[in-house]
């Protein structure tokens, strides 16, 4: 039976916590999944996005990311899309995922964005380019199984995805109707995973969803399927501890596609019928989420709130533990976490929570966490401190919110507390309420980056209903500025933005396109970005998030990795490598 197996964002590179054993799970766990891929006897892998973790590499990740695709048959295409790791909205004109695509070992499937038309372009193994964007999987069926690419697109996504579906009809029509279409793209669905960074509604995807069969999802780590053609596999590792926790699924996806005629194409591409979760024999083709090997994660909670003093504290720390103990090496124990029969060491989720009863400087979760992880025998505990003092608590009694949620500050009440003081404190106190709204809205307008124009008419129109008498009483004293010639046409030619390849013949990028990871995205868990600011590998902290560095967009060459100084990872320079060497 013709089989596509699914995998997305690999991060191959992180040094997550600045650890060097983290990007060689990267590296182990990309290798086991491959392997157990090929079990399978696919038919193409497909990966739709983040295969590395930055655009700038270690010589070392290429040298074993290039070892590990060879061992795959020539016969099995790995169709790879990019995703917002792999690469900027500002790409370079040659990036890893070109270099990859022109030695064969990758296939490398983007569309052609063009405002007149977007096209994509078929796989030509003769002269394969630096990309393509479909690749026609030849698998004993009335018609090929096609696959696009599309690259990501940031906030332009859903247009993107319009233009997508008219290239993909347009494809069709040109190269012969396929018996499946499958599309790789690099975005999270709101309505799925809307604490997680999703972007994209269900509204913006019914264009494709009309010429697509199969909508094969990278970007949010956590599994997740709708509609019986939309799959996210999660990332084979985990990446954050919320991402370690039990509820988030990891893996890849087997696909497998009937050959005895049913659910043939329509003239759209679209198939007859769609897949049920984890195989129903009567739909046209069956899904199954298949779990990867991966490194565990611990959570230890610690409740501060009985214990009067440090050494309470700690003594405390110590009993829980190691009541814990068999416990930890039970989760550790399975099989999904163990590297050749052996349990490997656990991250550990080190959490304390509560009310804390002494002075805060003689509160050391660092010294704490020290301890856990050498009794536990972890490879790194990661400090995650959500408790308040019982002054603040006594600071913050009269508030009727909860200020503290899950151990965490509520800064949504006590910025709600602030702006009713101050409304309160002012000549309009008659209308607090009313003016603490106001303040709240400018607030929150300010922090998605509305325009200061739209912020400011948005306060002076509530301004003038609430207040109609005082409107008048409203008067601007603003200096004249005197280098301001008054000529807003006349600006310089030398301050035009002139088109190079290194910007992809466009001008800079305004700001709604930055690269994301969710945070509490992920892409990515409560210890990272709000997802997804668009992290690179560094080292994070160990008091607080394990967030990643935002990403580096230096127009250095391939290659020219971070230098960190530690001799064990360094190796040949891209040039050193030849088809010899391999």
């Amino acid at each position: 039976m013709p089989t596509i197996t699914h995998f997305a964002d690999t991060h191959l590179g992180h040094r997550q916590y600045g650890l060097k054993q983290r990007a060689d799970d990267m590296l182990s766990t990309t290798r086991t999944t491959i392997d157990a891929m090929l079990a399978d006897d696919p038919d193409a892998i497909v990966l739709p996005g983040d295969l590395f973790h930055s655009r700038d590499l270690r010589p070392k990740v290429l040298h074993r990311i290039e070892r590990d695709l060879d061992r795959i048959p020539d016969s099995v295409p790995v169709l790879v899309s990019r995703g917002n790791h792999d690469e900027n909205l500002t790409p370079r004109e040659v990036t890893w995922l070109n270099y990859l695509h022109e030695r064969g070992q990758i296939v490398f499937l983007r569309a052609h964005l063009d405002p007149d038309a977007t096209t994509f372009e078929p796989y030509d193994p003769a002269g394969p380019g630096q990309d393509a964007g479909f690749y026609d999987v030849e698998a004993g069926l009335d018609g090929p199984i096609r696959v696009f690419g599309l690259q990501y697109r940031g906030a332009k996504t859903a247009r993107a995805l319009d233009a997508a579906a008219d290239g993909i009809r347009a494809t069709n029509a040109a190269h012969g109707d396929p018996a499946m279409v499958v599309l790789l793209a690099h975005f999270g669905i709101e309505e799925e995973v809307p604490s997680l960074g999703g972007s994209i509604s269900h509204t913006d995807l019914d264009p494709v969803r009309e010429v697509v069969d199969y909508l094969a999802l990278g970007h949010i780590h956590k599994r997740y399927e709708s509609g019986d053609w939309i799959y996210n596999p999660g990332s084979p590792e985990a990446h954050s501890t919320r991402e370690g926790s039990d509820d988030w699924d990891h893996g890849y996806y087997r696909v497998s596609i009937p050959g005895d005629g049913d659910g043939a194409s329509d003239s759209d591409g679209a198939i007859d019928g769609q897949a049920e979760v984890d195989g129903d024999p009567s739909s046209a083709f069956a899904v199954e989420h298949v779990p990867t090997k991966r490194r565990p994660y611990y959570r230890i909670v610690i409740d501060v709130t009985p214990h009067d003093s440090a050494g309470a504290l700690t003594s405390a720390v110590h009993d829980q533990v190691r009541a814990e103990q068999s416990a930890i090496d039970a989760h550790c124990s399975q099989d999904r976490f163990t590297a050749r029969g052996d349990p490997r060491a656990p991250i550990v989720d080190l959490r304390f929570t509560g009310t804390l009863q002494f002075e805060r400087g003689a509160f050391r979760p660092d010294e704490l966490a020290d301890w856990v992880e050498d009794s536990v025998g972890a490879l790194y505990v990661q400090v995650n401190t959500g408790i308040r003092t019982a002054s603040v608590q006594e600071l913050v009694a009269d508030i009727d919110e909860p200020v503290f949620e899950d151990g965490r500050l509520n800064t949504d009440a006590l910025e709600r507390r602030v702006f009713e003081t101050i409304a309160r404190e002012s000549p309009y106190d008659d209308h607090a309420d009313a003016v603490a709204d106001v303040l709240d809205s400018a607030h929150r307008m300010a922090q998605v980056d509305e325009a200061p124009d739209d912020v400011r008419d948005a306060v002076s129109a509530a301004r003038r209903e609430l207040f109609p008498d005082r409107a008048d009483e409203v008067v601007l004293d603003i200096e004249e500025d005197p280098f301001d010639d008054g000529d807003a046409a006349g600006e310089s030619a030398d301050d035009s933005v002139v088109p190079t390849a290194a910007t992809g013949g466009q001008g800079p990028d305004t700001g709604d396109e930055t690269d994301s990871v969710a945070v509490d995205d992920p892409a990515t868990g409560d210890d990272g970005p709000g997802d997804e600011s668009d992290p690179s590998a560094s080292d994070e902290s160990r008091d607080g998030d394990d967030a990643d560095a935002a990403q580096t967009t230096t127009d250095d060459p391939p290659g020219a990795a971070e230098n960190t100084g530690e001799s064990e990872d360094a190796g040949p320079t891209l040039t050193d490598y030849t088809e010899a060497d391999r």
